[in-house]
């Protein structure tokens, strides 16, 4: 069984790899701010230190309440279920993006988590899977021109 303890500081762990991976491929592009603005790593550094530090911060909180973590079990066979119960399917949408692109794999992920596991009527599901899509396919590549990952069905409508 592994305890709350366990758990916050292996996922403490690992934000602080993915900042270090931020901030070493962040350092590869100019960090620096520009007569015309942020420079490409900007932003990324940024971010990536503030992950790093964010993850000190919780090992630290989690190793000062240690006592108190270990007593909390949270890898039960129930627990664990909810956790499978969530991360499978964030699993398969990543494995489904790369064929049908990341807007066909989210609309599809919100659906089918929106209605199995929070068991709401299908139009809800729909309404919130289309709308969140559409939403990001705005801001990312409408406001921002920052092109996501297509598939088929975007490459078919001219979005690609």
């Amino acid at each position: 069984m592994l305890s709350r303890l366990h758990l916050e500081l292996i996922f403490a762990g690992i934000v602080f790899l993915v900042g270090v991976i931020g901030l070493l491929g962040s350092t590869a592009l100019d960090t620096g701010w520009a007569s015309d603005g942020p420079q490409a790593g900007f932003f990324p550094f940024r971010v990536a230190l503030i992950l790093m530090a964010a993850a000190l911060l919780v090992a630290l909180h989690s190793w000062r309440h240690r006592d108190a973590l270990r007593r909390v079990q949270v890898a039960n066979k129930e627990g664990m279920g909810r956790v499978l119960g969530f991360g499978l399917p964030i699993i398969g949408m990543v494995a489904v993006a790369q064929w049908l692109g990341l807007y066909v794999a989210m609309a599809l992920y919100l659906l089918l988590t929106i209605r199995l596991q929070g068991r709401r009527p299908w139009f809800t599901s729909l309404g919130v899977a289309i709308g969140v899509t559409i939403v990001t396919f705005v801001v990312f590549e409408q406001w921002f021109l920052v092109p996501l990952l297509k598939g088929p069905l975007e490459i078919m409508l001219g979005l690609g």
